[in-house]
């Protein structure tokens, strides 16, 4: 059997919270997702994920904000299902 360590570290109590909440559901726990963390970012050397900051760029920007008025505007007219909508588009 591999010699284990110890580990402490320092988190703040909501991402904690929320963290150990996501391991339930996944049927484990916060000490193996851990490990499991620290194994791929061996076997990857580096993080087993990208780091990046996702930073919309101006089109999507103002498409969102389009977007956003529309779902405000009480004069758009609204559709309660797909099928509505197509038989709206093709009369």
């Amino acid at each position: 059997m591999p010699k284990t360590s110890s580990l402490s570290i320092r988190i703040d109590t909501e991402t904690k919270d929320k963290a150990e909440a996501v391991c339930k559901e996944l049927g484990t726990n916060l000490s193996n997702a851990v490990n499991i963390f620290l194994a791929s970012l061996v076997r990857c050397n580096g993080f087993p994920f990208e780091l990046r900051i996702e930073t919309p760029n101006d089109e999507t920007m103002q498409a969102m904000q389009e977007a956003r008025n529309i779902s405000r505007d009480t004069t758009v007219k609204r559709y309660k299902n797909a099928d509505s909508l197509m038989k709206d588009l093709l009369d």
